[in-house]
């Protein structure tokens, strides 16, 4: 299982996910041998695998939606539209990808489920052979779809591991059918491993040294099943930058994503996404082949630009975006493509990490009072595209976006009261803020919660500005960073930035800054907002600079065609990380796999095998037909407690029999026919026959039937890992009888 999981690196573009996926693996493994050792059978382990399983997603991958550390509603609200979000880019995306939390979540739910199956059949059905058919389908998954590099290692890694599952199986069966008839003259099992060993060695080797020569090692696949493969276009398909932000901001908040030397400061703008389907933000561009000056996509006739140069030095974005201030105009130094309506650059290579280049870009100045004579008029295309929002948008927010810009006489002037709206103090930004972007998370952003970061900012004013008219999109990208002595811009994790654009007619695409704490360089004029940031020590609050200045050169020509695609990324996202780092998975896997996990499952464990044991005992010792409907009473008594109607010490049989009716709903008649027969039982002269017993009895678990139907799930769980029932005091409290 783990050799599998290790295969699944091909597919992602950096390690983070492994991490917690191994944990699942390791944890799921564990699980099923504990199961296995205590003597529980197939059912009950299948049970607690899944309850398992269930906390173990909860603590581990979407901690901040449970309660106390137990799953809720949100919990699995969160988790399936993870997954649906993880669905539409499998359907689209190709190798190596980002690491969205959907696909670690679907990776973690496979591993577990492989690691119990897998248990299940070596050791229950005797099945050793079928028992390596789960991992090996997660192996093949990985190597069907995963990316070239590492191919050689990590199948000689899973053959070796598969061809030592089936060594130890064979010396596990040798070991427990000795024979008789023979002696361990040729020794034994220690010679079963020796050559064993080395003929499994043999095959890897060979296996890996001749396996790439072989006649059409190198063809391609006789079923293209790659959408790269089925499409002659050269398309490429990847995930929204979106689902980046957080994880840099957050978990990467000190990593150096690279540097720039520039002669301006700027937002280090990535791409735009236009597309909104009322819960994520995704784009479709047509991306022309560029090597120097670049196509004209200016829309701004009326703006003052200076020119400004800046030289890349990429050190580690897993992005096949290239960071270029806006607008730019020409770039050398790699091979990239131009979509002339975004206005991004596209690299030719895998990713971004390891370039260097240069890109030249006009920085427009903009003012507050020329800008408020724009024409609230924008061209058809320009009007279709960024004005479009789903037929089920949130009434609320579209009649929110009207009252704020209610009055407002000019496109500008919208625009600029959608900004301020978020920046007068009643929002604040919050890093710890859960992720979603649906229908229900905006409003519960804008209207209950008023937390989150730039994503929700961003996202909010673009959508809310379509809803009242405005041309809108969101820009991704990265703050100007800290500028270093001899001017180098250091750009790290914390400076992830996203922001809105809007089309004003005769400027273009405007930057607005809706975020707290987040200023645009140069931009105070329009904005009203001086250049803001995040620090390096603490990337939710931020510092303010003065402006700087601008000047620089061009180069040079255009060429071919091509069309990435942004699968849809959650806007508030968490997701991939970049080469050579790793999330603190260390830190969540330490504190909230190994120990709660553990102790969840122990402690549920522990319990339950106390419940039947007293229960067992409790029977065992009723040796009388009386004795035994006082124990039936008891039970009974337990059960209603879980519904809130807990006996009490002074009560008498009736007296409870008649209070439980009337609060839990359970059959009143039925409890008072049972604390008549207990009564009788406890406190009559003849005590009661065994045929009454027994009718006590079918009483009594028809009534546990009832309460267990009327439970709840969060009831049902608070029961089960409750240990006050199995205190002493209380099971003195269900006896009936009085003591003298």
């Amino acid at each position: 299982t783990v050799a599998g999981v290790l295969g699944l690196t091909r597919l992602f573009d950096d390690a983070s996910f492994l991490l917690p996926v191994l944990a699942f693996a390791v944890a799921g493994h564990v699980l099923a041998i504990g199961c296995r050792r205590l003597g529980m059978g197939p059912g009950r382990t299948a049970a607690l695998a899944t309850a398992g399983l269930a906390g173990a997603l909860s603590l581990i991958l979407l901690p901040e939606t449970t309660r106390f550390g137990i799953p809720t509603a949100t919990t699995l609200s969160q988790a399936g539209q993870e997954l649906s979000d993880a669905l539409v880019a499998f359907r689209d995306v190709v190798a190596p990808a980002p690491v969205v939390p959907g696909f670690v979540l679907a990776a973690a739910i496979a591993v577990w489920t492989i690691a119990v199956v897998a248990d299940t059949a070596a050791f229950r059905s005797g099945a050793r052979v079928e028992a390596v058919v789960p991992a090996a389908t997660l192996f093949i998954f990985g190597a069907a779809l995963g990316a070239p590099g590492l191919r050689l290692p990590l199948t000689a890694l899973f053959l070796a591991a598969l061809l030592f599952h089936w060594l130890t199986q064979r010396l596990l069966t040798h070991a427990c059918t000795p024979n008789r008839m023979t002696s361990d003259t040729g020794g034994g099992p220690r010679s079963l491993l020796r050559s064993g060993a080395v003929l499994g060695a043999g095959a890897v080797v060979a296996a890996v040294v001749v396996g790439p020569f072989l006649p059409g090692a190198e063809a391609g696949a006789v079923i293209p099943w790659r959408a790269g493969e089925r499409d002659g276009s050269g398309s490429r398909v990847t995930v929204s930058p979106l689902v980046d932000i957080r994880s840099r901001i957050v978990d990467q908040s000190d990593v150096e994503v690279f540097t720039v030397a520039a002669d301006a400061r700027s937002y280090w703008r990535l791409t735009s996404l236009e597309i909104f389907d009322g819960r994520i933000w995704s784009s479709r561009g047509q991306y022309q082949k560029v090597d120097g000056r670049l196509p004209d996509s200016s829309a701004d006739d009326l703006a003052a630009t200076q020119t400004a140069v800046q030289d890349y030095e990429i050190a580690a974005l897993a992005s096949i975006w290239l960071p270029g201030a806006y607008l730019a105009v020409g770039i050398a130094g790699t091979d990239a493509r131009f979509d002339v309506d975004s206005g991004s650059l596209l690299t030719e290579e895998e990713t971004a990490s390891g370039l260097t280049y240069r890109v030249e870009s006009e920085l427009r100045s903009l003012d507050a009072e020329e800008l408020d004579q724009v024409a609230s008029t924008a061209p058809a295309a320009v009007a279709d595209t960024y004005t479009a929002l789903p037929p089920d948008f949130s009434p609320a927010v579209i009649a929110e976006a009207a009252r704020i810009t209610d009055g407002s006489s000019t496109q500008y002037e919208r625009a600029r009261r959608l900004q301020d709206h978020f920046r007068d103090g009643a929002f604040t930004y919050d890093l710890s803020i859960a992720p979603g972007h649906g229908g229900d998370d905006l409003e519960r952003f804008l209207f209950e919660t008023r937390r989150g970061y730039c994503e929700q900012f961003a996202g909010a004013f673009a959508a809310m500005a379509r809803a009242v008219g405005l041309p809108a999109r969101v820009a991704v990208g990265f703050t100007p960073g800290e500028q270093d002595a001899e001017g180098l811009f250091h750009v790290r994790g914390l400076n992830a930035h996203a922001w809105p654009e809007v089309f004003l007619s005769g400027y273009g695409w405007v930057a607005f800054e809706p975020t707290p704490g987040r200023g645009i360089p140069d931009a105070e004029a329009y904005t009203g907002i001086p250049e803001q940031q995040a620090t390096p020590a603490d990337p939710t609050t931020a510092t303010t600079r003065p402006p700087t200045e601008a000047t620089t050169v061009p180069t040079s020509v255009p060429a071919g065609q091509q069309a990435p695609t942004t699968v849809p990324g959650d806007i508030p996202g968490g997701g991939a990380d970049d080469p050579g780092t790793l999330s603190p998975w260390l830190a969540r896997v330490a504190l909230v796999v190994l120990v709660p996990v553990a102790a969840l499952g122990s402690w549920w464990a522990a319990l339950e095998g106390l419940r039947r044991r007293r229960r067992s005992r409790r029977r065992d010792a009723a040796t009388t037909p009386a004795e035994r409907v006082l124990v039936t009473w008891a039970e009974v008594g337990e059960a209603l407690a879980t519904l809130g109607s807990a006996p009490r010490s002074w009560e008498t049989p009736i007296e409870y029999a008649q209070r439980a009716g009337g609060t839990t709903g359970v059959d009143h008649r039925l409890l008072n026919a049972l604390a008549g027969v207990t009564t009788a039982a406890g406190y009559g002269p003849t005590g009661v026959d065994a045929e009454v017993a027994d009718r006590a009895a079918r009483a009594g678990a028809d009534v546990e039937r009832h309460i267990e139907g009327e439970l709840d799930r969060t009831t049902k769980l608070r029961a089960a890992l409750d240990p006050r029932p199995l205190l002493p005091d209380r099971a003195r409290r269900l006896d009936v009888r009085t003591t003298t």
